[in-house]
C-alpha cells in the first residue's frame, strides 16, 4: 500500500490534474478532515480505547449532484496492555476509500450522503517477552456517510462527516469488528 507521502502528494496533486473538467460543468473538491475514530468492538476498544484520523479526499461533482470520489484514512495508532500478563501491544488501521454519493444544494449548505468501499490495512504487535506476535492483515469494507459543506465564500468551504465503517476481520479464531464511527471535521476548496 502507497505511503502516506504518496497519498498527500495525490491530494494535492488531483485537483491540477482534474481541473480540465471543468469546461465540462463539473466540480472538484479537495479537502482535508480530521476527527474523532470510535472502534466498534468491545474487546478492542477496551485495550486500545477510541482515537483520531486525518482524512484527505479529492471529488468530482457531477452533474444533477451527483459525485465520485477517493480518500484515505489514516493516524489511528493506539497502543495498550493485553492479556493477563499485561503485555505491551499495538494497533494500527489505515486505508484508501472509493466512494459515490449525492449532493443537496441549500444556498450555502450542500447536504450530502455517500457510500462507498475502503481497502484498510491493520497492523496488531505484541511483544510476548520472548515471543513477538504481529498480524499485518487486509480487508476491504463497505462504509456510508452524511455531511454538509458550508461554503463561506468563492470556493472555500467548511465540511462536517458522520461515516461507519463495518470492518470486521478473524486475525485469530475470534471475530472482531475493527470498523466504528468517524466524526469528521475540516476545511476544503471547490475548484
Amino acid at each position: 500500500m502507497p505511503g502516506k507521502r504518496v497519498w498527500l502528494s495525490a491530494a494535492l496533486l488531483a485537483p491540477c490534474l482534474l481541473a480540465p473538467l471543468r469546461q465540462y460543468a463539473v466540480n472538484v473538491d479537495a479537502y482535508f478532515m480530521y476527527g474523532m475514530r470510535t472502534v466498534a468492538s468491545d474487546e478492542i476498544r477496551g485495550v486500545y480505547g477510541n482515537g483520531y484520523v486525518f482524512y484527505p479526499a479529492v471529488s468530482v461533482t457531477l452533474p444533477k449532484g451527483f459525485y465520485v470520489g477517493a480518500g484515505y484514512e489514516g493516524g489511528y495508532s493506539r497502543s495498550g496492555l493485553i492479556g493477563i500478563f499485561e503485555d505491551p501491544t499495538t494497533l494500527k488501521v489505515s486505508g484508501a476509500e472509493a466512494f459515490a454519493g449525492y449532493e443537496l444544494k441549500m444556498r450555502a449548505v450542500r447536504l450530502y450522503a455517500k457510500a462507498g468501499l475502503g481497502f484498510y490495512r491493520y497492523k496488531q504487535s505484541i511483544d510476548f517477552p520472548g515471543l513477538p506476535y504481529e498480524i499485518d492483515g487486509r480487508k476491504s469494507a463497505p462504509l456510508a456517510a452524511l455531511g454538509a459543506r458550508l461554503f463561506a465564500f468563492k470556493g472555500l468551504f467548511v465540511i462536517t462527516e458522520l461515516k461507519y465503517v463495518s470492518m470486521k476481520v478473524r486475525p485469530v479464531d475470534v471475530e472482531v469488528d475493527l470498523g466504528g464511527i468517524r466524526l469528521l471535521g475540516g476545511l476544503g476548496y471547490r475548484f
